[in-house]
């Protein structure tokens, strides 16, 4: 798998008053990397965790959520394993 990431920040991540501007048609690339980042949550540093939850809290978006509603969700989401595809048959 290819490594995406670039140099490493001069400073460690800080939470910003800022929001994100996508395409609606890329929507689903933003979902897929939310839910890749709620999937491997426990195995974030608990300093991490605390600035992307500080971070959710402050991001603009079109539908409000409180800081407490995103821990919520992080800390009850279920984590379902994907089905594989049936074997195939080679008739």
């Amino acid at each position: 798998m290819n490594n995406f990431r670039g140099r490493a920040p001069d400073r460690p991540p800080q939470v910003e008053q800022k929001t994100l501007k996508y395409k609606e048609a890329q929507e689903h690339l933003l979902r897929r990397l939310g839910q890749a980042l709620v999937l491997q949550w426990d195995s974030l540093p608990d300093e991490l965790q605390d600035r992307l939850m500080d971070q959710a809290a402050v991001v603009d978006d079109r539908d409000a959520a409180t800081a407490d509603e995103i821990q919520s969700f992080v800390r009850d989401a279920k984590v379902v394993a994907v089905a594989k595809p049936p074997a195939a048959t080679g008739k």
